[in-house]
């Protein structure tokens, strides 16, 4: 007889690789919002920051969208209509990586700030720079579903750069830009 359980339980994780733990840290960092004062606070009195933030990350998904767009003309006629289709999942799906990322990391912020300094991260070559030159602290890295930003963000960036480069120089400039500009004004 054929055992089936093996098959399940490598679909099994590999689901929850993809985007099952994903969906439930995105909850959990939904409820901590919600429980954790400190969290909360942070948020809300940096709220023009965060829904400046929050447009800004919209665009970058606009231009994930245009990434996919502009190969439409290069495509035969019968992938067109399945590829409009996809584009508003690639829209939800960036937008959704992005703002998972992005609340990470303010999340880390606002943790390092109720609680200070008491661990010292070591800082990689970026973060120093930016440290000593600038005096920025990005403080702590986020959690970055890694499966679901190179589907959603990277791949349709790495389209819009083979078909528009300066528009996906734009927006990775615009994506490194942020989380700098944002450290800086909030200190």
């Amino acid at each position: 007889m054929l055992d089936h359980t093996q098959p399940d339980a490598a679909l099994n994780r590999l689901s929850r690789l993809f985007f099952l733990d994903t969906l439930d840290g995105a909850r959990d960092l939904l409820g901590r919002y919600h429980q954790v004062e400190s969290f909360n606070l942070y948020v809300n009195e940096r709220r023009l920051m965060v829904v400046s933030a929050l447009l800004v990350l919209f665009l970058i998904s606009i231009g994930c969208v245009m990434g996919v767009f502009t190969l439409l003309p290069d495509m035969h006629w019968s992938l067109v209509l399945p590829i409009l289709l996809l584009l508003p999942v690639i829209l939800a799906g960036s937008l959704f990586v992005q703002i998972y990322a992005f609340f990470s990391w303010i999340e880390g912020r606002s943790m390092r700030r109720a609680l200070g300094t008491r661990r010292m991260t070591k800082r990689g070559s970026l973060a120093t720079w930016l440290q000593k030159k600038f005096k920025v602290d990005l403080g702590p890295l986020p959690k970055v579903p890694w499966v679901l930003s190179t589907l959603f963000l990277f791949a349709p960036l790495l389209l819009l750069a083979y078909s528009w480069l300066p528009a996906a120089a734009a927006f990775v400039g615009l994506a490194i830009l942020l989380p700098v500009t944002y450290a800086a004004l909030d200190r």
